[in-house]
């Protein structure tokens, strides 16, 4: 009996080494990029990505809670359906056309998001978002591949401001 604990610790001890070997050769940092249209104007658009009080479109949120304001520039928790928070702060703003902010504490990962607004010949808003998420813990590289899929967060919200946005229009 005492032969089968051995033989099973030496298999998760293994299996265990084997994902930090794994995250230890992953590189610290993953960068999503997505594309789309939409039919209002890039005011429109920027308006609403840069009004965090007004959250209620996004299906994935509980709540955001404005931590702290200051000529524009805020300190943000988005605490998500599954109870997660995870910390923003404005880092750079320029109107109707460029909108960033980093990701200053999440769950075990820091980063960047780049929110980029065209006009569109139709009067319509060409949305280029690129996210980048950095972690150091071999762990967490491994896990965050398996089950944290950023282009799907990514078109997630996309889509839901599709949603807002149409509303607006209407």
């Amino acid at each position: 009996m005492m032969s089968f604990f051995i033989y099973f610790f030496i298999v998760v001890a293994g299996i265990v080494a084997l994902i930090f070997i794994i995250g230890l050769l992953l590189p610290n940092e993953r960068t999503a990029t997505s594309e789309c249209y939409y039919n209002a104007s890039p005011e429109k658009v920027y308006n609403a990505l840069t009004n965090n009080a007004d959250y209620g479109y996004r299906s994935d949120l509980e709540e955001i809670v404005i931590i702290e304001e200051n000529d524009g520039i805020e300190v943000w928790d988005e605490i998500a359906k599954n109870g997660s928070v995870i910390r923003f702060r404005t880092a750079h703003k320029k109107p109707y056309s460029l909108y960033e902010f980093d990701i200053v504490r999440g769950n075990g990962f820091t980063g960047h998001w780049k929110g980029e607004l065209k006009a569109t010949s139709t009067g319509g808003t060409h949305f280029t978002s690129t996210e980048t998420i950095r972690m150091k813990n071999p762990f967490l590289k491994v896990l965050s591949r398996l089950f944290f899929n950023l282009e799907k967060f990514m078109h997630t919200y996309q889509n839901d401001l599709r949603v807002k946005l149409s509303e607006d229009i209407a």
